[in-house]
């Protein structure tokens, strides 16, 4: 699993809460889809993940009381439990505020459908 060494840099700039939910969400993406790199953007203050067919498929956005786990074609994504908010064109977001609140059955659904999407989306 590529990880990147300035994710727990960026996360220690919130709240405890906010970084072990982030965490959480890292642990769960990265064991759900190991081929996933990791990278931090400092200017979106975000850690992001990319797929090596798909490409890039989603990104951890720590906020000040909660954690966004924002999917880049969110909107295509079957949600029929309607977790996922946004009313965009294209992404959706999976908001938490807690470890306990990352489902790694549904983090990793919406992740496997993400990948699948992205890489569909490349292929044309």
């Amino acid at each position: 699993m590529p990880t990147d060494p300035e994710a727990d840099d960026l996360l220690s700039e919130h709240p405890e809460a906010v970084a072990a939910t982030a965490q959480r969400l890292r642990t769960v993406l990265l064991e759900a889809h190991p081929q996933l790199e990791e990278r931090v953007r400092r200017g979106w203050h975000s850690i992001n993940y990319r797929d090596p067919v798909a490409g890039f498929v989603c990104a951890i956005f720590p906020t000040a009381d909660r954690v966004q786990l924002v999917f880049e074609h969110g909107a295509r994504l079957p949600d029929p439990e309607g977790r996922l908010s946004g009313t965009g064109k294209q992404v959706r977001t999976l908001d938490l505020t807690t470890p306990e609140e990352v489902d790694a059955a549904v983090v990793a659904t919406f992740l496997d459908h993400a990948v699948e999407l992205g890489a569909a989306l490349r292929s044309r």
